[in-house]
């Protein structure tokens, strides 16, 4: 088990994942970026906490074909999805896949702080403080 407030951004855009990583650093969260879903699942454990921001086009796995491994392998993280192009198919898939909630680029960061926050509030028993797991 690690630290609730870790967010996970993976992204093949090295400077979507460098903003990303200084906002929510700034913000107080352990900020981890990962250049792929795979590299994302090469580093994680099973019972590892926090939650995922990640893009959906991306070589290789895809955002969404992450959320799905990540149902599949059992991993209760939540997800938030980010793409430069979000339609109601998208948002569909995504939802299927497991995701929280879904942005457009560029995102709002407020939106999205607002969104990560709520969706570990809700994966991790409705501390509202989000301290230290166990």
């Amino acid at each position: 088990m690690g630290y609730i407030q870790t967010i996970h951004v993976i992204d093949d855009d090295a400077t979507v994942r460098m903003s990303l990583q200084i906002l929510l650093g700034a913000e107080g969260y352990v900020v981890h970026s990962h250049e792929s879903g795979q590299a994302f699942l090469n580093t994680i454990q099973k019972d590892d906490v926090g939650c995922i921001v990640t893009d959906v086009n991306m070589p290789g796995m895809t955002g969404i074909e992450l959320l799905f491994e990540m149902c599949k392998l059992r991993m209760g993280m939540p997800a938030i999805v980010i793409s430069g192009f979000m339609d109601a198919r998208l948002k569909q898939e995504s939802k299927e896949g497991g995701a929280f909630r879904c942005f457009q680029k560029p995102v709002d960061l407020d939106a999205l702080l607002a969104a990560i926050h709520a969706a570990l509030v809700q994966a991790y028993g409705g501390d509202q403080n989000l301290a230290f797991s166990g």
